[in-house]
């Protein structure tokens, strides 16, 4: 009676979800090409093509992924194969597989996750770079 109308909650929750800019692709669901996110993506379907998401990644259980993935933080639970870079951190849960190259600031890799490549880290400092590209110099200037 005093309360908010249920309309109003509804649209709370709406607009909540929208913020978050999550792009989900579910299982049965086949997509070839490049795939550029504002947001985050979850995927349990298959991508044929790369990705380019400014948030985080989740390949679920079901997903598939053969194309390189680019990314703030990404957590693999399914088959990626090709590289990825993850600007910060990369979680590769047990029963992943990984065939491809890893380049990130931070790793953890459970037990019975599969890896199969070249592992490329740097300190929290140092922009994750492919190992094509060249860095002459890198100054790392510590305030006290």
């Amino acid at each position: 009676m005093f309360g908010k109308k249920k309309n109003e909650d509804d649209s709370e929750k709406l607009m909540k979800v929208s913020a978050d800019n999550l792009t989900m692709i579910t299982i049965g669901t086949i997509v070839k090409g490049i795939i550029t996110i504002a947001g985050g993506l979850h995927l349990e379907g298959t991508l044929e093509g790369d990705i380019i998401c400014k948030g985080k990644v989740v390949i679920g259980p079901q997903g598939k992924v053969k194309g390189n993935v680019n990314c703030d933080t990404a957590v693999l639970y399914g088959l990626l194969q090709g590289d990825i870079r993850a600007m910060n951190e990369l979680y590769m849960k047990s029963g992943c597989m990984v065939k491809g190259d890893v380049y990130t600031r931070k790793l953890e890799i459970e037990p019975n996750a599969g890896f199969d490549g070249v592992c490329n880290t740097t300190g929290m400092n140092v922009p994750v770079k492919d190992k094509n590209t060249k860095v002459e110099k890198v100054m790392v200037v510590e305030e006290k």
